[in-house]
Parts: structure tokens; sequence; C-alpha cells
């Protein structure tokens, strides 16, 4: 999955949902972070990085 791809998966899931009191979303797509404004004034930081592959080895 590409990393924008990724980026926009988690920005439809946080913004439909209805159960986490979001007020608002600003998306810097140049540094790839979402700024979330919670309800109750505080706000959180999304940084998306990309960190190489990783695999799942069955026996």
């Amino acid at each position: 999955m590409e990393m924008n791809e990724f980026k926009d998966l988690l920005f439809d899931i946080l913004n439909e949902t209805d159960n986490l009191p979001i007020q608002d979303i600003i998306v810097n797509d140049k540094k790839s972070q979402m700024c979330i404004y919670l309800k109750d004034g505080s706000s959180v930081y999304v940084t998306c990085e990309n960190y190489g592959k990783w695999f799942i080895v069955r026996n």
C-alpha cells in the first residue's frame, strides 16, 4: 500500500467515526501530518512515515 493511500484511508476512518470526540482535522500533506482537534480543546498530531516493508513467515 502506498503512503498516500494509507493517509487517505486513515483520514476517512477518523472523519467518519461518530464515537470519537473529533471537532476538526487539519491535514499537512507535505509533512504527512494530521492535527486532530478534539471537542474538549485538546489536540493530537499523527505523523505517517514509511519505515520499509515487513513480512509474515509461516512454517
